[in-house]
């Protein structure tokens, strides 16, 4: 009986910390899309990484319509308590090259995804979306 106390007791925790970074992660998103609201060719995009035990991964990236990064963030870890983070380093690059970079291209890339970190990952997802979405949107029927 106890055991299943602790199961439901650790059930609740667990949702209660998920509402608390689902809160947080929507509070970010929004502060970094409120900076490009109203501004024409900017898009917002996130990928996400979760592992079982391991720590996991979310990236934000904006990017305007010639696939250039315009902004990128990431948490990594655990904890709710965790904070995204600005990475600088793929601040004004193409989204194809970070990509390629991250080893994010699975046609040429031997590793499995897992065998990745996270943030690589999370990153990659990201840029893919990024890449994929944008190009759907510049297609024209001429």
């Amino acid at each position: 009986m106890k055991f299943i106390i602790l199961i439901c007791f650790l059930l609740i925790v667990q949702y209660a910390l998920t509402f608390i970074q689902m809160r947080y992660y929507r509070k970010s998103m929004d502060e970094v899309v409120r900076a490009y609201r109203g501004k024409e060719g900017y898009y917002f995009f996130s990928g996400m990484e979760r592992r079982k035990f391991r720590p996991g991964a979310i990236a934000m990236l904006v990017v305007d319509s010639n696939y250039i990064i315009q902004e990128c963030y990431v948490v990594n870890g655990f904890s709710v308590l965790s904070k995204f983070k600005e990475v600088g380093k793929y601040k004004g690059q193409h989204t194809g090259h970070v990509l390629d970079t991250l080893g994010g291209s699975q046609v040429n890339n031997k590793v499995k995804p897992k065998r990745l970190p996270a943030m690589n990952v999370a990153l990659s997802k990201a840029a893919e979306n990024a890449l994929l979405s944008i190009s759907q949107k510049n297609i024209s029927l001429v």
